[in-house]
């Protein structure tokens, strides 16, 4: 007869505990809240480009901003639902958020 060791038996124990099933359904609340946040992001980067003054020499990249907010976004949703696709290639962050006139 197969005997179940202790520490296996109190691993399984405490894997299947609410306090393990708390902190994952804690990450994913918190992930969410997260989302949420970066929905209000949106927002206020519309209303810092509207008062941008344009004859400045040098422009903060909006654009470049709402493309890493939206890549950022999009992996906290791939994350928090999983599919059974093949992985999507990763972007890197740009980053560079400064464009001047001498960046043509």
């Amino acid at each position: 007869m197969h005997r179940i060791k202790p520490h296996w038996l109190m691993a399984a124990i405490l894997l299947m505990s609410p306090s393990a099933m708390a902190t994952v359904d804690g990450e994913r609340a918190e992930l969410k809240l997260i989302q949420r946040h970066i929905q209000k992001l949106y927002y206020l980067i519309d209303r810092a480009e509207q008062e941008a003054d344009v004859r400045q020499s040098h422009q903060f990249y909006y654009d470049a901003l709402r493309a890493d907010l939206a890549d950022i976004e999009s992996g906290i949703d791939v994350y928090l639902n999983p599919s059974r696709a093949g992985a999507k290639p990763v972007r890197p962050l740009s980053g560079d958020y400064i464009s001047g006139q001498n960046d043509e």
